[in-house]
């Protein structure tokens, strides 16, 4: 079995022998190109956060005039409610008075009608 493998054993043990040379000369190369790769996407993922910083107080101004242009909004329906709720009572104030004129009126006639016919 020996001689079957003999022959090639030369050529078994070069071809190891060079992939480990060129292994373990590539092998600086290869962890430099990773280095640099992984510095490329942390340089691309601190742009992004630069991006997204320089963006949000323009975005935060934005927002913050549309929450107070709701805000102007809200404050001035609830002084139309106000105005409306003040001119209800103002109206009911009136037709109490109106009622309670009626209802004395009323009694005065009944008061009447009950001296002259007794």
């Amino acid at each position: 079995m020996f001689d079957i493998i003999s022959p090639y054993f030369d050529e078994v043990v070069t071809a190891t022998l060079g992939g480990f040379i060129g292994w373990f000369f590539t092998r600086k190369r290869q962890n430099v190109d990773i280095k640099t790769t992984e510095i490329e996407n942390d340089s691309k993922l601190v742009g992004l956060y630069k991006d997204a910083l320089d963006d949000l107080p323009a975005r935060y101004e934005e927002r913050y005039k549309h929450l107070e242009e709701m805000s102007k909004n809200i404050e001035a329906l609830f002084e139309k409610k106000e105005q409306v709720l003040l001119q209800e009572i103002a109206y009911q104030k009136k037709q109490v008075a109106l009622y309670k004129k009626m209802y004395d009126d009323k009694v005065k006639e009944f008061n009447k009608y009950k001296r002259e016919h007794p």
